[in-house]
């Protein structure tokens, strides 16, 4: 009775008053925690703490700091590797989430590298919270040199079967979120003339498999619009890219005895290379998978 309740309550609805038209819809409350970043700025500190001991980062020869790298969606795994081997290489960091008080300790880990390392909490798909983080993430550390948006949600189902509140929510999490980073990222990385913003996608980026419209629709779009903001921000000076990961990534704790997956070090490696590209000589898409691995057979 209940469950049969809350999905009619999750349906559009519209009220109209006069030429005023209301839509609304019931949905469960979406918690972001505050992060890391407040207690800097509480202090009136917007330096490194100061419990921090630094040393010079070895894999970087230039400056202590090549800039601050943004990761939207950041988890065990991927998100991990790639905040561990973007500090390695000299960058400071922000790490944007909902529940960003779960980052507290991949801060200080990165932290112990030398480099600055806040998280922020955001919900991706809110227009409003998206541009008061950045707000913030520029304030705190500056203008980023890089942002990579890496969220996804999927939840399986057959056309007929999905419901609307399932493909919107899909739909906001690998688009609109997609959409609202790069253009909160784009007008500062313009204004600056130089940076990259890298959108990561999955085989479901080119192909709708059976089964797959929550995420094939998200994927597509997001494919879109990496292509529309490449021609647009380019001659500005802003790399925009778009990155199609073909395969399985290895996970934590994960058992496996044949090397099948992606490993995640790796793919961030490859990310961390595509920001560094010349540009006169740069990529607007990268498909990556193992070497043992048959194209385009994931999700």
């Amino acid at each position: 009775m209940i469950d049969t309740v809350w999905q009619q309550l999750k349906v559009w609805r519209r009220l109209r008053f006069g030429p005023v038209q209301l839509h609304f819809a019931f949905r469960k409350t979406v918690p972001v925690t505050a992060g890391t970043w407040r207690r800097a700025d509480r202090n009136g500190d917007r330096l490194r703490p100061a419990h921090v001991e630094f040393t010079e980062v070895p894999m970087s020869p230039a400056p202590a700091t090549l800039g601050t790298a943004v990761i939207v969606g950041v988890g065990p795994g991927f998100g991990y590797a790639l905040a561990n081997r973007l500090a390695e290489a000299g960058y400071d960091l922000a790490l944007l989430s909902r529940n960003a008080n779960r980052l507290s300790s991949l801060c200080e880990m990165l932290r112990a590298q030398g480099v600055k390392a806040e998280s922020y909490g955001m919900d991706a798909t809110h227009e409003i919270d998206v541009a008061s983080t950045f707000a913030k993430v520029i304030a705190n550390q500056g203008t980023p040199s890089l942002v990579v948006y890496s969220l996804q949600e999927f939840g399986p189902g057959l056309a007929l079967d999905v419901t609307v509140p399932a493909f919107e929510s899909a739909w906001k999490h690998n688009c609109l979120g997609a959409f609202l980073v790069s253009q909160a990222a784009g007008r500062a990385m313009k204004a600056a003339g130089k940076g990259s913003i890298i959108l990561v996608g999955s085989t479901s980026s080119i192909i709708g498999r059976e089964g797959h419209l929550n995420l094939a629709i998200g994927k597509f779009s997001q494919r879109a619009l990496a292509q529309v903001l490449s021609r647009e921000l380019w001659p500005h000076g802003v790399h925009v890219a778009h990155v199609l990961i073909d395969a399985d990534i290895d996970e934590p704790d994960a058992e496996s005895s044949e090397p099948i997956h992606s490993d995640p070090d790796d793919i961030a490696q490859s990310i961390v290379a595509l920001h560094h590209q010349p540009r006169t000589a740069w990529s607007s898409e990268i498909d990556l998978r193992p070497w043992n691995e048959r194209f385009w057979e994931h999700c």
